[in-house]
C-alpha cells in the first residue's frame, strides 16, 4: 500500500506530514471539528489596511487601467505596472518590514477579486509573484540576507515568476529534467535545460528556479540531508532544488512568448538554460527540498490567488448577465420570465455565493497560521474554478448571440460591449493552473486515506509477507474496533451560539452524519480493493467529491449565518439551501458509487479507442494525425521572429 499513488511516488515522498489544524483531515476520518470555522475577527489594523487600500486601488483601476486595450493588444502597458508598484499592489503578501503592506490572505484576496473583477490578467499578473514567485519562497524558506536583500526590490520595482514546468513533465513536477551542477570551486552552480508556461518570464527580474542538483546523501541526527557534488560525479542523487534566478544572467534565453486561447495580456515564456551560473548563495533553503518547497507554497495560490480571481470573474458577469436577463424580450416577454433561464440564473446565484463562501472560509483559515489548509485550499482552487467555468458558461447562453460575439465587434455597432465570450476563454486557464483538476483529486483523496494508509497499509499491500501482516494485524484490531464503533455514534457540535440556529444545525448534522459515513466507507473500500485502488481515479475522485461537498455545506451555512447576524442578509438562506438540495443528492450518489459503479465498463471503451479498436470514428473526414500538425519549414514571419527573438 506504500506504492497506492504509484504515479506520484517521488511527490509523496515530497509530501509533508499534515501539521497543525485541520477541518478536512478530521472530516476525512469521521470526526469534523466544526470550530474550526470559527475564526477570529479581523483585527482593527486588517481592518483598516483594506479600507485604506481598496479605494486608492479601485480609482487606479477606473482611471488608469484600460482592460479592453488589454484584450485588444495582449499587452499590459509598462505605465500599468510601474503605477500598481507605486500603490503597493506587487508587495501585497510581503512584511512592511520588508517594504510590502503586510496584508493579510483576507486582504490578500479581496485585492485580487477587485482586480480581477475589472482584468483578470492583470489579477493574475499581480498575483504571480506575491503566489509563487521569489517572495514566498524567501520569506518561507530563505534566509534574512536573501530577504533584505530581494524582498524590497520584488516590492516596489522588480517582478519576479516561478519556473518549475517543462515541455515533457506538465503537473508531474517530479520528474523534470533541468539540471544545475556546481562547479569545481564550489561556488557556482552551472545552469541546463528548459522551462515552460512560465507566467511573467518575459517581464521578470527573477525567477524562483526549480532544477535537479547531483548530490551525496548523508545523514544527521537521523534526517537525510544532501551536499551538491562537485561536476556531478558520484552523485547518489539528482535532487530538487530551489534557486534565486537572475534572468540577466548569461545564458538565459527567452525562446518564445507563449500564446494561448484566453488570458490574453498576460507574459509566458518557454526559456532555456545554457551554462548560466547562480551563485551558491542563492540557494533557498536546503539543497534536495526543492519539491517540498514547489509544492508548499502552490497551497498559496490554491487557498487564495485562484479562488479570488475566479470570484472577480464571476462577479463581473453577474449584473451585466442579469442585464441581459431582464431587458432581453423573446416572442413578447423578457428572457427572465422563462422558466428555463430563471432555473440558470438561480444555479448562477448558488453557485456564486457557495465560491464566495469557500473562498473567504479559506482565506480566514489560513490566516490562523495554525491551521494546516492544504486539503482545504485544494478544495477551494477546485471548486472555484470548476463553478466559475460553469457560472460563464451559463451566462453566456443567457447572452445568447451576443455571448458569442467579441466585445469589439459589438462596440462597432453600437452595442454594450461586455465580453462574456473573453471571460468564458479565460476561465479555463485557472482550472489548469497550479494544479490541474484531475491532477489535485488524487492529492485530495490520499489524504482522505492517510488514516488507513498509515496504520494499515503494511497489512493491507499485497506483498508484505504472512508473518509481518499477523504481527500488524493483531495491533490494528485494538485500534480499528474502537474506531469503527465510534463511526456510528453521532459526535454533539459545539457549545456556540452559530451551531445553535436551527438553519445551521440542520446543514452540520447531514455533514457530521455524511462524514462518519464516508470513513466507513473509504475503510470498506480499502479492504475490498487493496492495491487495485492504487490505479482506481474514479473511486480517488469521489473521494474528492464528497469531501469538497460536505465542505461546501458547512462553509456556506456558517457564512450565511455571520451575513444573517452581522449584515441583515437573509435572503441569502435561499442560496444555501439550493445547494445544499445539490450537494445532498451528489454526496449520496457518490458514496454508493465508492462501492459500486461501472467505471471498469467506460474505461474498457477508452482503452480500446486509445488502441484504435474505433476506425469508423474517423471516416467521412480528411484524416489527420497529430503529427501531421508539424508545419514544414518555412521562413518565418516579422511578427514570428519578434516572438521568437532571444532576449
Amino acid at each position: 500500500m506504500a506504492t497506492l499513488f504509484k504515479e506520484f511516488e517521488r511527490i509523496e515522498a515530497a509530501r509533508e506530514r499534515l501539521a497543525g489544524r485541520s477541518f478536512m483531515v478530521g472530516l476525512f476520518a469521521g470526526k469534523p471539528d466544526f470550530s474550526l470555522f470559527l475564526t477570529p475577527e479581523e483585527s482593527p489594523e486588517e481592518q483598516a489596511d483594506w479600507e485604506e487600500f481598496r479605494p486608492r486601488l479601485e480609482t487606479f483601476l477606473m482611471t488608469q487601467v484600460d482592460p479592453d486595450e488589454i484584450e485588444r493588444t495582449a499587452k499590459i502597458p509598462d505605465s500599468v505596472l510601474k503605477g500598481l508598484f507605486a500603490l503597493g499592489a506587487f508587495g501585497m503578501k510581503i512584511p512592511k518590514q520588508y517594504g510590502g503592506l503586510g496584508f493579510s490572505h483576507t486582504n490578500y484576496g479581496r485585492a485580487l477579486m477587485l482586480m480581477a473583477s475589472w482584468s483578470n490578467a492583470l489579477a493574475l499578473t499581480v498575483a504571480v509573484p506575491q503566489s509563487i514567485g521569489i517572495a514566498m519562497p524567501i520569506l518561507m524558506f530563505g534566509n534574512e540576507e536573501q530577504r533584505r536583500r530581494y524582498l524590497p526590490l520584488v516590492a516596489r520595482e522588480a517582478v519576479s515568476a516561478f519556473a518549475l514546468t517543462e515541455p515533457m513533465t506538465g503537473s508531474d513536477a517530479a520528474n523534470i529534467a533541468t539540471e544545475a551542477v556546481l562547479d569545481s570551486a564550489g561556488t557556482m552552480f552551472v545552469v541546463n535545460g528548459e522551462k515552460l508556461w512560465c507566467t511573467n518570464g518575459p517581464i521578470a527580474r527573477y525567477v524562483t528556479l526549480i532544477v535537479r542538483v547531483p548530490a551525496r546523501r548523508t545523514q544527521q541526527n537521523g534526517r537525510t540531508r544532501w551536499t551538491p557534488v562537485p561536476n556531478g560525479k558520484e552523485a547518489d542523487e539528482h535532487v530538487h532544488t530551489a534557486f534565486i534566478l537572475d534572468m540577466r544572467t548569461p545564458g538565459v534565453h527567452i525562446r518564445q512568448h507563449c500564446r494561448f486561447e484566453g488570458c490574453r495580456g498576460i507574459e509566458n515564456a518557454h526559456m532555456t538554460f545554457t551554462d548560466v551560473h547562480i551563485p551558491t548563495e542563492n540557494v533557498i533553503g536546503e539543497v534536495g527540498r526543492g519539491l517540498k518547497y514547489a509544492l508548499t507554497i502552490l497551497n498559496v495560490g490554491r487557498a487564495v490567488s485562484i479562488p479570488a480571481i475566479c470570484l472577480g470573474m464571476a462577479k463581473q458577469a453577474w449584473q451585466p448577465t442579469l442585464d441581459r436577463a431582464n431587458q432581453r424580450f423573446t416572442f413578447q416577454k423578457p428572457l427572465g420570465t422563462r422558466q428555463t433561464q430563471r432555473m440558470r440564473v438561480g444555479r448562477m446565484a448558488s453557485n456564486l455565493f457557495a465560491m464566495e463562501a469557500l473562498a473567504f472560509t479559506a482565506w480566514r483559515m489560513a490566516d490562523q497560521h495554525t491551521y494546516d489548509v492544504r486539503i482545504e485550499a485544494a478544495l477551494a482552487k477546485l471548486f472555484c474554478s470548476e463553478k466559475t467555468i460553469q457560472f460563464l458558461k451559463d451566462a453566456q447562453i443567457i447572452f445568447g448571440g451576443m455571448g458569442y460575439e467579441t466585445a469589439h465587434s459589438k462596440r462597432l455597432r453600437g452595442e454594450p460591449a461586455f465580453g462574456i465570450e473573453q471571460l468564458v476563454r479565460d476561465a479555463e486557464m485557472y482550472r489548469i493552473g497550479e494544479g490541474a483538476t484531475d491532477v489535485l483529486r488524487p492529492f485530495v483523496a490520499r489524504e482522505g486515506l492517510n488514516l488507513h494508509l498509515e496504520r494499515a497499509g503494511h497489512v493491507l499491500d499485497e506483498q508484505t509477507t504472512d508473518v509481518r501482516r499477523l504481527t500488524e494485524l493483531r495491533q490494528l484490531v485494538k485500534f480499528y474496533i474502537p474506531w469503527y464503533r465510534s463511526q456510528w455514534t453521532s459526535s454533539p457540535l459545539p457549545p456556540r451560539a452559530e451551531f445553535e440556529y436551527s438553519r445551521v444545525c440542520s446543514k452540520l448534522r447531514f455533514v457530521e452524519q455524511a462524514s462518519r459515513r464516508l470513513a466507513r466507507t473509504i475503510f470498506y473500500v480499502m479492504l475490498l480493493h487493496r492495491q487495485a485502488l492504487r490505479d482506481d481515479q474514479g473511486r480517488q475522485n469521489r473521494i474528492e467529491m464528497i469531501g469538497e461537498d460536505l465542505l461546501m455545506v458547512a462553509a456556506t451555512a456558517l457564512y450565511a449565518e455571520a451575513q444573517e447576524r452581522t449584515g441583515g442578509h437573509p435572503e441569502v438562506w435561499d442560496l444555501v439551501e439550493e445547494n445544499f438540495r445539490d450537494a445532498q443528492q451528489r454526496v449520496e450518489r457518490n458514496l454508493r458509487e465508492l462501492l459500486r459503479n461501472q467505471d471498469a465498463a467506460v474505461a474498457s471503451v477508452g482503452e480500446k479507442a486509445l488502441s484504435g479498436r474505433y476506425p469508423s470514428l474517423t471516416c467521412g473526414i480528411i484524416q489527420r494525425n497529430l503529427q501531421d500538425y508539424l508545419r514544414q519549414e518555412r521562413t518565418p514571419s516579422t511578427d514570428e521572429k519578434r516572438e521568437q527573438q532571444v532576449i
